[in-house]
């Protein structure tokens, strides 16, 4: 289902992987490093974003027209690639049995990360159209999400490096015309603030470092499952370092943005691993 929105997406985010680079190279040969790294950058974003909305837009127009079932698992099979290089890796793809309203047994392959864990026999929910009972997907996050939350990474996180760069073009135009070149006034802050910073730096490293912890101390022995909720963990500490950095008078935003995306990437792969389990 929705394969030909999926063929475009990653098309579209491909020529990006090569437009990219070379319009960021003229434009920052034109202009300046920030400005071209930026520039490439967004445009990488974008299509990634462009093809994580197209596959979102279609697999939901597609859902709406299926029903759920419970099926089973029946078998793996081994599935067999190549790489840019020419090396083979073999990954285990599951195949899952349904049972339509018409009454007829059908399969349908899904992909193996979410259900490696699962044995022959478990219970495992398909969605299949109600038009045509034979087009059916496995319905977990995985099969389901899976490719809108991949570029849908591939695309933000580029995009806001892009801006961050463009952040800093403007701001080394303004300096190179002597547009705001007078800094504004250093605020010292007040012993209140400095009490709540300090309270709130040490509140986010130990969330930072409790999320190292979890990687490996997770009371779950799917590895998914530990790397998602330390990685979810890390990011909520790089976010409270990037709340604590805003409370005034606040550090420059450019600079606590950092944080900011640092701490959204740890949550976002987080989150995909997790549900991914």
């Amino acid at each position: 289902m929705d394969e030909e929105a999926t063929t475009h997406a990653l098309i579209v985010f491909g020529l990006s992987l090569l437009l990219g680079p070379a319009l960021g190279g003229l434009v920052g040969w034109l202009k300046s490093f920030f400005w071209g790294v930026g520039v490439g950058a967004l445009v990488i974003g974008f299509a990634g974003l462009y093809g994580a909305a197209t596959i979102g837009w279609h697999r939901y127009q597609s859902i709406a027209g299926t029903t759920g079932v419970q099926g089973s698992l029946v078998e793996f099979v081994d599935e067999q690639s190549k790489d840019s290089n020419g090396r083979t890796t073999v990954s285990r793809a599951p195949i899952v049995e349904y049972t339509a309203s018409d009454g007829q047994k059908r399969r349908v392959k899904g992909l193996g990360g979410g259900l490696s864990g699962k044995e022959w026999g478990d219970a495992v929910e398909v969605r299949y159209s109600v038009a045509d009972p034979s087009k059916a997907l496995v319905a977990d996050f995985q099969n389901m999400w899976g490719g809108v939350w991949g570029l849908g990474i591939f695309g933000a996180f580029p995009s806001m490096f892009g801006l961050f760069f463009i952040g800093m073009a403007l701001k080394e135009g303004r300096s190179r015309y002597g547009y705001g070149s007078r800094p504004p006034p250093v605020r010292e802050p007040t012993p209140v603030q400095k009490r709540w910073r300090t309270r709130g730096t040490v509140l986010a490293n130990i969330v930072f470092l409790a999320g190292f912890a979890l990687v490996f101390l997770y009371p779950d022995p799917e590895p998914m499952k530990q790397f998602g909720a330390g990685f979810m963990t890390i990011g909520a500490g790089a976010m409270l370092h990037f709340l604590v950095q805003s409370l005034p008078p606040a550090l420059e935003f450019q600079a606590r943005s950092i944080l900011a995306i640092v701490g959204l990437g740890f949550l976002a792969f987080g989150y995909g691993a997790w549900m991914m389990a």
